[in-house]
């Protein structure tokens, strides 16, 4: 069964003094948390739902690592990098690839690393050939390759790390160059992993939000996204009246009451792929105790 998140709006009910500290409790029963009857059409989340992500690669970071190729006899691995960004109508995502690395060995460690990679770096492994070998004897991953992939994957979207949709997508390049008299042929072989989880979404009735100091900036003009001009995420959970209460994701109380859901600011449609990796953050977190609904608990990643 495919996990279903309600759309909640911003309604608050003002009768919930801020300066007051009550105690907090989560309804006795954890069935019918809200009106689950639809006011509107079903929509699905995923990173390429609407469409494939984008791939952009300059030509100048192409002849750098075919250049470094002829020179390196020994034909080691080295690296592509870039970043991933959110399309302006959030219907998937873009790669851009404008970089090149030759990396670099790390003792006690099986694999080369980058030599020069910045935080938020989309990094992908490369090899390249300049022999020009036909397409079908390119082997873009291996069985370590994908074994490595799945884990990356798995890791991200169980642990505390901070949330980045660009290690939620593993890529490999395959360069093949051919050179004849004063011309240049690359063909450039791609391989991306991600995860296969869909979510369906449920557009519901909107549901009171108790009014703390944390749902008053947000319902604001001049909210935390806008000040630090990215999304914001976190978590919703719920009192005895069924009012949600919105915690921040580094918020101690994450990991000792119940979640419902999810909150996002900064974005502006539901499909967004933001949305998609909160969903996962949400259904897969080891660090979360008890998640509504219940059943969400015994899913697992599944990798494609």
């Amino acid at each position: 069964m495919e996990p279903m998140y309600p759309l909640t709006g911003t309604q608050m009910n003002t009768r919930f003094s801020s300066s007051r500290m009550v105690p907090f409790y989560f309804p006795p029963s954890k069935c019918a948390l809200w009106n689950p009857v639809p006011i509107g059409d079903y929509i699905y989340l995923h990173l390429n739902y609407h469409r494939n992500p984008k791939l952009v690669v300059t030509e100048k970071t192409i002849r750098l690592a075919c250049r470094h190729a002829k020179q390196n006899k020994e034909n080691l691995p080295c690296f592509l990098l870039g970043s991933l960004t959110v399309d302006e109508d959030e219907e998937s995502v873009t790669l851009t690839i404008d970089r090149f690395d030759p990396g670099r060995e790390v003792p006690e460690c099986l694999e080369r690393t980058p030599t020069a990679s910045l935080p938020g770096d989309f990094v992908i492994p490369c090899k390249i050939h300049t022999q020009g070998l036909c397409s079908r004897e390119i082997i873009v991953h291996n069985a370590d390759n994908f074994n490595s992939a799945f884990k990356a994957l798995q890791h991200h979207v169980c642990s505390k790390d901070s949330l980045d949709c660009g290690k939620l997508l593993s890529l490999r390049a395959h360069i093949t160059s051919r050179e004849s008299l004063d011309t240049v042929d690359f063909d450039l072989d791609w391989a991306a992993v991600t995860l296969a989880n869909t979510f369906k979404c449920t557009p519901v009735k909107p549901i009171p939000i108790i009014p703390t100091a944390l749902a008053r900036n947000l319902s604001s003009n001049l909210n935390i996204s806008q000040v630090q001009g990215t999304y914001k995420y976190g978590y919703l959970t719920m009192d005895e009246t069924r009012k949600l209460l919105l915690l921040l994701e580094s918020d101690p109380k994450v990991y000792s009451l119940p979640l419902v859901g999810i909150w996002l600011s900064g974005i502006i449609h539901i499909y967004s792929p933001q949305v998609w990796a909160c969903c996962l953050r949400y259904v897969f977190s080891s660090s979360i105790q008890e998640r509504m609904l219940n059943l969400l608990t015994k899913t697992q990643p599944v990798l494609n």
